[in-house]
């Protein structure tokens, strides 16, 4: 069974800089299983931007641009939720608990953010067509103050994907 995660975590919050000195988890291990990412993974998060985007252009719309900082913040929350296999906004425990954190870790300044995680959804396509089949993940992917977006997908040691879209304005 696939499920979707229907709470969604929007935050319009500001943040005061970049934390510098914060050291940013790389993929290690690709494709073992081991809650990191694939070999396909620029592949995955194209998919994911190529879906929202024609989401949003079905609905008048313009594009959200990727940006790297945001697709960075994605894989790190990806991979979080692969390797304690839980698919929350929040993972206490987790080096990067929180969405504030992740983008203060990568050093994006931003007015407003959200984003969208799934679940053992069995492909892109799939993972967007449930965002856009829950309110809250509709409204984040067609919110027009959003202007960019980042995302991710990993894997746990069982295999299940974990999904992610991470979306910004900058400041």
């Amino acid at each position: 069974m696939r499920t979707l995660r229907t709470s969604v975590l929007v935050f319009s919050a500001l943040l005061s800089g970049a934390c510098a000195g914060i050291s940013i988890p790389t993929p290690s291990g690709a494709g073992t299983g081991s809650g990191t990412t694939s070999t396909t993974s620029a592949s995955v998060a194209t998919d994911i931007v190529k879906h929202t985007n024609e989401a949003r252009g079905r609905n008048g719309l313009p594009p959200l641009s990727a940006n790297s900082k945001l697709m960075e913040a994605a894989r790190i929350h990806a991979q979080q939720m692969a390797k304690y296999q839980r698919d929350e906004h929040t993972i206490n425990g987790a080096q990067y608990p929180t969405l504030v954190s992740r983008l203060q870790a990568v050093g994006y300044d931003y007015s407003n953010a959200a984003e969208n995680i799934a679940w053992n959804q069995r492909d892109a396509q799939t993972a967007v067509n449930g965002w856009m089949n829950s309110t809250g993940h509709r409204a984040n992917i067609l919110n027009p103050n959003l202007t960019e977006i980042g995302a991710a997908m990993a894997r746990s040691a069982k295999g299940e994907p974990y999904w992610i879209q991470v979306f910004g304005t900058p400041r």
